[in-house]
């Protein structure tokens, strides 16, 4: 909670330097002020770091093994920073709600909710600061899917587990604002939406917080949770929460006693909505839904228990068919409507699509799901290679920061989508038994066992297996899993072994070695490549998008 309290100080700090009007530097101060307090406080109180021990311990045990990994060292620190960026556009809106006069109901103030307006000179810090947190909030949640799929010797990059679908809150809103504030900083319309967005975000990162170290959850990535430290979140989120929405506006009583509020406000455009506002709005409801969804399913198994005394398990299969079904009419909408083609031209994008999945068909089963996030993915990515010729004359002319980011960021999206249903439906895996010599066949490898060898490391001992797979054309890809002993930490920790090929990955973790038997694992897991690259064409999107801003 330290480091998570002063990448909070930086950014705040950050964004009071950049902030130029003296009313709204000056608002923005008191209520980064207050916050702050709340959370040094809670800090100071429940999980002070300083605090010194009565017992000093003679050797300490050591970090955690499966911590000493360098993708977990990066994590934490830039998942953080996503999420604290988010305190910027709650701070903005707050401040932009404290211009207006008092109200002196409930009605009055919902009234004014959706009446509201950003002034212009705020939006542009608001669109910097939540690129900043979906920028960094994606590579964050990532590099823990990477860390996951390489360290836990598993055999998978995502599972489900509570704490991942918490750290898909914040994200999901992240990326409805991300677009929201697209439509508003072009057209001025759905400001209202922005702000509510605006607020929801920072207080789902508040919310997330609580869940993950309060212990009403029940997850391998737990740490460090107390019921204490629940209340203490909670009643942070309450305060923030009612006082986002009650309060602060009557901060103004003492602010317009002290200068004269000129409103810069962006005005609204006279036409309707554009196709692609109208898009942005469909796929801002069905991530709404999907975040929703992901919300009540992660929540109802605790809930539950409190009430009935009576643990519940949601498996992966409720969240893949009720979560991941919509990530199709995304899909879908998002290759409609964004590229402004033809009827003609979607005609043929759509028959290309059909004919390619056609032809994955023939040697694979598919389920409905899975048959149609393939043929929306792939109607999305033709969509957006087709919107990169037409806009760059087939590579003539100089392609806009505009076009790039969106072009990134959707074709890695359907990327990330088509390579996860496919490794979903081709991957397997085999459970190996034997001695020294002992070959078995796996898909179209043959994998023997080669040798088994005893080794020293810096702080631990090794057992490690050397396993040769060899394919239908005699290349041999050599895997080597260890089992390693931490001497200081006395526990036992298994390292998997991965070769990545383009199309797909061979993964080996070894279980236990028996005498002269040892017990193993070996996985085919293809597309595993496509995968990051997707995300990190995704992340580049975002990037772009937010140097484009700071540029502009």
């Amino acid at each position: 909670m330290l480091l998570w309290f002063c990448l909070l100080q930086i950014v705040s700090c950050c964004y009071i330097f950049l902030v130029k009007d003296k009313q709204l530097q000056l608002l923005s101060i008191i209520i980064l002020s207050a916050i702050q307090l709340l959370f040094s406080s809670f800090i100071y109180f429940t999980s002070n770091p300083f605090n010194v021990f009565s017992v000093a311990p003679k050797e300490g045990l050591g970090l955690n093994p499966m911590l000493q990994d360098i993708a977990l060292s990066i994590h934490p620190p830039l998942l953080y920073l996503g999420y604290v960026s988010y305190l910027v556009p709650f701070t903005i809106v707050c401040a932009a709600m404290s211009f207006q006069r008092r109200h002196e109901s409930i009605a009055s103030f919902i009234k004014f909710l959706l009446d509201s307006r950003i002034r212009g000179n705020d939006i542009k810090l608001l669109k910097t600061f939540s690129n900043i947190g979906i920028l960094f909030t994606t590579i964050g949640i990532s590099l823990g899917s990477w860390w996951a799929y390489r360290e836990l010797s598993w055999g998978g990059f995502w599972f489900f587990d509570p704490v991942e679908n918490i750290s898909l809150f914040p994200w999901l809103s992240g990326i409805m604002l991300h677009h929201a504030i697209i439509v508003t900083t072009k057209t001025g319309r759905m400001q209202s939406w922005t702000m509510v967005l605006s607020l929801t975000t920072f207080l789902l990162v508040v919310f997330s917080t609580f869940l993950v170290r309060s212990g009403f959850i029940t997850s391998i990535h737990s740490f460090a949770f107390s019921p204490e430290i629940g209340i203490y979140l909670l009643g942070i989120f309450l305060i923030m929460g009612i006082g986002g929405l009650c309060v602060i506006p009557r901060l103004d009583c003492w602010i317009q006693k002290t200068s004269d509020n000129t409103f810069n406000l962006i005005p609204q455009s006279r036409r309707g909505m554009t196709i692609i506002d109208k898009c942005i709005l469909l796929g801002n409801t069905f991530f709404l839904l999907s975040l929703i969804v992901l919300i009540a399913a992660t929540l109802y198994p605790p809930i539950y228990s409190l009430f009935y005394d009576k643990p519940i398990i949601i498996s992966e299969t409720f969240f893949v068919n009720n979560f991941i079904i919509f990530v199709i009419p995304i899909l879908c909408t998002i290759g409609l409507f964004t590229t402004s083609s033809s009827i003609k031209k979607h005609i043929i994008i759509l028959i290309l699509s059909l004919i390619i999945t056609y032809s994955i068909s023939l040697k694979v089963t598919f389920s409905v799901i899975s048959i149609l996030t393939i043929i929306t993915s792939i109607f999305l990515m033709f969509h957006n290679i087709h919107y990169l010729l037409v806009n760059t004359n087939y590579f003539r002319n100089k392609l806009k920061a505009s076009a790039a980011s969106m072009i990134l960021g959707h074709f890695g999206f359907a990327l990330v989508a088509f390579s996860i249903t496919m490794n979903s439906l081709l991957q397997s895996e085999m459970d190996f038994t034997g001695e020294v010599g002992t070959s078995k066949t796996f898909n179209e490898f043959k994998v023997t066992l080669q040798n088994i060898k005893f080794a020293q490391g810096k702080n631990y001992y090794r057992q490690i297996a050397e396993f040769w797979l060899e394919d239908n054309s005699r290349n041999i890809t050599i895997l080597k899993p260890e089992n390693r002993l931490y001497i200081v930490e006395k526990s036992l920790s298994q390292e998997s072994d991965i070769y990545s090929y383009l199309s797909y990955d061979l993964y080996a973790v070894l279980s236990n070695i028996d005498g002269d038997i040892i017990h193993a694992k070996i996985y085919y897991k293809p597309m595993m490549s496509f995968i990051w690259l997707g995300i990190i064409l995704t992340a580049s999107g975002f990037f772009i998008a937010l140097i484009r801003n700071n540029s502009s």
